[in-house]
Formats: C-alpha cells, structure tokens, sequence
C-alpha cells in the first residue's frame, strides 16, 4: 500500500506524521477503528489550530463543483461518506515543520479530495534535511 510505503520514508527521514481534527474527542476511536491510523491523533473542536494554520472554511470550499469528479471516482472505487464527525465546512491541510518549530512546507486544500500526497509530504521533507 502506497500510505504505509510513504509512511515508512518519512520516518526514515527522523519524521512523524500527526492527525488533528476538529470533531470532539470521543469520535477518536471511531477514526482510529474507520481508518486503522495508528499514529498521533488530537482534536482540535475550536478551530484554532486550523485558523492558525491557515486552513479554509466555508460552504463554498465544500461544494466546490470540482470536488465532484473526485467524488465519483471515490464512489466508483468503493468509497462512501461516513458520517460528519466535526465542522463539515472545515477543509483541511498539512504541514510539515521543523525541528525548530519553523513551518518548512505548506499545502491548504481548497476544497474535499484536494489532499497532499505521501509522496508530496515525503519530498517537502526530504527536500529540507
């Protein structure tokens, strides 16, 4: 699986990667049991984290019309939409930041399955060590 190969680079390069959401903490176990992440996971239900970050929100990024053709590929492999656990307008993002606390790479999505690969992740860090 490409997910566990990307994970295995980033930590060979002294890395880990951090999942927060902004749904209360007890839909935890239900991401953790959903998904199989075994790593970090935090909540974040007041937003700030994803204000500080940067992050977008709002009904028009998530009924974006160009979510759609990702929508129906999701669906043709198999995908469907559990139930919102959290702010359903909140898009997410990643970062990577350095042991120094500095923000050394940046990805806001614009809108849902606007996602920043392993591979993306993998190489913004890489790309700095």
């Amino acid at each position: 699986m490409q997910l566990h190969r990307d994970l295995d680079k980033l930590h060979a390069a002294g890395a880990e990667l951090h999942v927060i959401g902004n749904g209360t903490p007890s839909f935890i176990d239900g991401f953790r049991d959903e998904t199989r992440w075994t790593g970090p996971i935090y909540t974040d239900p007041s937003l700030a984290t994803f204000k500080a970050a940067e992050l977008k929100r709002g009904i028009t990024k998530t009924f974006d019309p160009r979510a759609l053709g990702g929508t129906i590929r999701a669906f043709m492999r198999g995908g469907r939409q559990g139930r919102t656990q959290g702010d359903p307008w909140q898009q997410g993002g990643v970062l990577v930041i350095g042991r120094d606390g500095t923000v050394l790479w940046h990805h806001v999505s614009e809108r849902p399955g606007d996602n920043a690969t392993g591979a993306e992740i993998v190489r913004a860090l890489t790309s700095q060590s």
